[in-house]
């Protein structure tokens, strides 16, 4: 037990390395990039902006990698440069920089389910449960439940936060799992909550986009059929009139 909590701790303190490195890095790439944007001739000028910017950050806010947090902040208020000792051509370059490199994606949490249910509510008790996991959704987290094919379902959330938006779908499907399962019906994770990457986001709305072709041909054949049958009753009334 020690051995692994020691290895626990080993992992951790590995990944708290990591990201503060990344984070250094980062800036570093930020004000480089900056001064050579500026044509700084040499090393001083590049130490002299590094004191007015970042290190200005780390020092006054001592939490480790606060320099990177504030450049991140600027890219969505830019006013937070306002304290820095630079002069407005620069403090334009660097915030262009900062936007470049630090705003924020949007990305996209999908799961996939299995709800079911062979029980006497059936079908009503599926589209309880799925409007239980839509219940959920606000203007700030969008929760959106497609139907695949029966009986697998997608639920799926646009944010700029990853974390936040596993834990939204996460949270409605838990809720649908609750409710199918109170009207004795079934639920199954097919595909765990997870960050779709472009590609497969396009292909989950090619086949969406082919699931509801597929559900307009069967209305058309459906319609056709419907057709067909009253030409042959109207036959069969002509006939037994002849």
């Amino acid at each position: 037990k020690q051995w692994y909590q020691r290895r626990v701790a080993i992992t951790a303190g590995i990944k708290r390395c990591e990201e503060k490195y990344s984070k250094a890095k980062t800036v570093n790439q930020i004000l480089r990039h900056v001064g050579e944007l500026l044509d700084y001739e040499d090393d001083k000028m590049l130490e002299e902006l590094y004191k007015k910017t970042a290190w200005c950050f780390d020092k006054k806010y001592p939490t480790s990698g606060k320099s990177h947090e504030m450049f991140k902040e600027a890219a969505q208020k830019p006013e937070v440069l306002d304290e820095l000792d630079i002069d407005d051509h620069t403090k334009e370059v660097l915030l262009k920089n900062i936007k470049r490199r630090l705003t924020p994606q949007a990305v996209k949490v999908r799961a996939d389910v299995e709800v079911l249910c062979y029980a006497y509510e059936g079908i009503d008790a599926v589209k309880a449960a799925l409007r239980a996991g839509l219940k959920l959704a606000t203007e700030e987290v969008p929760l959106k439940i497609n139907l695949i094919a029966p009986p697998i379902y997608v639920i799926s959330v646009t944010l700029f936060n990853e974390e936040k938006g596993v834990e939204a779908v996460r949270a409605s499907m838990e809720a649908i799992k609750n409710s199918i399962e109170a009207s004795k019906g079934t639920f199954n994770v097919k595909l765990d909550p997870k960050v779709v990457t472009e590609r497969e986001d396009q292909k989950l709305q090619e086949e969406l986009e082919q699931r509801e072709r597929d559900m307009m041909e069967k209305d058309g054949d459906e319609d056709s059929e419907d057709e067909e049958s009253e030409d042959d009753e109207e036959e069969e009334s002509d006939e037994n009139e002849v």
